[in-house]
């Protein structure tokens, strides 16, 4: 297999992983029952939303809040009680500051992300308020206000005024702009991709065979795969990246399964093991396959990853036992 040919299969085959990944299902909308509201520093206020579809399939998507950790550094508190489901679903928002909350006015804007991004993201104007503590101020006697009378020689002190209470003026903050998915899971995810691509390629240019190069594209390609699918997990269910995940580990296992029959690694003593790499992928497929879509939790999703990369290594030891990345 020359390298042309074994970088080229390698291309398309990511390639296809992308093409799946890259599908969605459809888009949603976000609706609230108020789209603003003052509150006073220390309290809190609840609103109603609603993820609806609004084009393509329903399939499940996440409700999350923008820039929620920089709204907790401000002392205000985000909490949506479903954030998770097929549109259309509805639930509250219960939004809290703390008694520090500087006046002002802020943004807090919802996000469905999945496979039914939202369109436009929903935004909900908070201004809060501080009260200020009532001020008392008391008027000094003059000469006009003592009684001339013998009966009365103490001044007479006027009731105090008790001033209306002071708002103070809130001051709008900029809204930040934050990545869609700009968070550690998805650098990670990119991090692993590179480096596998890396040592793919590596792997290339150092031998020369078919039946070692269709083993590294096979082994790269389940290994990106984990990857994304662990990155559609971790990120509420995203269906196009667990099926791009998915694919990419049925790719590589057929590619590198058809290096192994073409290059008779059967014959050098590599069939037990390549049989037992293929069967422990395709349980770590199923058992990963019901943490998704069966209550299996995340329990059996990494009891799924621990048999897939248990497999890859058995594989690998395998390989190097026939002969494959000899010289």
């Amino acid at each position: 297999m020359k390298l042309t040919g074994a970088i080229g299969a390698l291309i398309l085959a990511l390639a296809l992983v992308g093409t799946v990944s890259a599908a969605g299902y459809g888009t949603s909308s976000i609706s609230l029952s108020s789209n603003s509201a003052n509150v006073i520093a220390g309290n809190a206020i609840t609103v109603n939303y609603t993820v609806n579809l609004a084009s393509g399939s329903t399939w499940g998507t996440t409700l999350n809040v923008q820039a929620s950790s920089a709204l907790a550094s401000r002392g205000i508190k985000v909490d949506l009680s479903n954030t998770y489901g097929e549109p259309p679903y509805s639930g509250t928002m219960n939004v809290s500051t703390n008694a520090s909350t500087a006046p002002s006015t802020y943004a807090i804007i919802l996000q469905a992300t999945g496979d039914d991004p939202s369109v436009n993201n929903a935004s909900f104007v908070l201004t809060v308020l501080s009260t200020a503590a009532p001020i008392v101020t008391t008027v000094k006697p003059n000469s006009s206000t003592i009684n001339s009378t013998s009966n009365a020689t103490t001044p007479a002190t006027a009731a105090p005024t008790i001033a209306a209470p002071t708002t103070a003026t809130p001051t709008t903050v900029a809204a930040l702009a934050y990545p869609t998915h700009a968070d550690a899971a998805t650098y990670a995810l990119y991090a692993i991709i590179i480096i596998a691509i890396i040592a793919a390629l590596a792997g290339l240019f150092a031998w020369k065979s078919a039946k070692a190069r269709l083993a590294i594209i096979g082994a790269v390609l389940i290994v990106i795969g984990i990857a994304v699918w662990l990155y559609g997990d971790y990120s509420g269910g995203v269906m196009q990246y667990i099926a791009a995940g998915l694919t990419a580990v049925i790719i590589g296992t057929l590619v590198w399964l058809y290096g192994d029959i073409k290059s008779g690694a059967y014959r050098r003593g590599a069939g037990n093991t390549t049989t037992l790499s293929v069967a422990l992928i395709i349980a770590g497929i199923i058992v990963w396959l019901y943490g998704d879509y069966y209550s299996g939790g995340f329990g059996a999703v990494w009891a799924g990853v621990a048999l897939i990369a248990i497999g890859v290594l058995v594989w690998l030891y395998g390989n190097v036992r026939a002969g494959h990345f000899g010289k």
